[in-house]
């Protein structure tokens, strides 16, 4: 059996129409932002694995190269990123990203969704209970603006922050401030000299880059174009380097 949805992705940013096998609910739970649900759908090379938090699509397993590529650019720009602070659960993959490099010695994760991280521990999405249970992964459940305040000086190689789709696509409104100039500055105080911030970002997030450069440092703007309900959808990266 197959229904038609038409439903909104931040992710992508457009209205589509898709079709596919009805998806089977695997977790339905109140969070701290709204319900928390997690379903299983057929896809072309098996399941696929979505979350949808207080209604709004999220993410799937479908398509996580934006989330792998922030862990990516930070492994590619940092010759020694022993320490890194991840700020966003999802489904592990940026967590994952970072475990496959030897360099890594500690990722804490920041996560305010109590009910994703259970789902990881239980294994629900197959594959991915082995993300939290790395020896070298910590996961808090707080709000990454809390965790920020309180990080002590120098303490992380990089942070790489997926909290929200960026400053001007908001899932959660009280996320601004994660965008702002005080919460990166927290940031920049909390990484070491050299270090690396990355923030991704659903759109094109100028005043970001300019927030960036003033709170951390010299900023790279990273486009990635992926493929998106039959359409090319381009997602952006900002990197700051720690400069002083």
């Amino acid at each position: 059996m197959s229904r038609t949805y038409d439903i909104r992705c931040p992710r992508s940013r457009t209205y589509g129409v898709l079709v596919f096998d009805t998806p089977q609910t695997l977790v339905r739970h109140d969070g701290v932002d709204g319900e928390v649900v997690v379903r299983r759908r057929s896809g072309p090379d098996g399941p696929v694995y979505e979350l949808i938090v207080n209604g709004t699509f999220l993410m799937d397993t479908a398509e996580t190269s934006t989330e792998r590529l922030l862990a990516g650019l930070l492994l590619e720009r940092h010759p020694s990123p022993a320490a890194v602070l991840v700020a966003g659960l999802g489904f592990g993959f940026t967590a994952g990203a970072l475990l496959a490099d030897d360099r890594v010695r500690r990722v804490d994760v920041v996560e305010i969704e109590p009910t994703l991280v259970d789902v990881l521990r239980r294994g629900v999405v197959p594959g991915l209970e082995a993300v939290v249970a790395d020896p070298r992964v910590r996961v808090v459940v707080d709000d990454v603006r809390a965790m920020l305040r309180a990080a002590p000086p120098s303490a992380y190689d990089g942070i790489l922050l997926d909290v929200d789709n960026g400053p001007h696509f908001l899932v959660h409104q009280a996320n601004a401030e994660v965008y702002e100039r005080p919460l990166l500055s927290a940031a920049a105080r909390a990484l070491r000299p050299g270090g690396l911030l990355a923030v991704w970002s659903a759109t094109p997030a100028p005043a970001l880059a300019g927030v960036l450069a003033g709170a951390v440092g010299e900023v790279e703007q990273v486009v990635r174009t992926v493929r998106r309900e039959s359409r090319d959808v381009d997602y952006h990266v900002y990197v700051a380097r720690r400069t002083a």
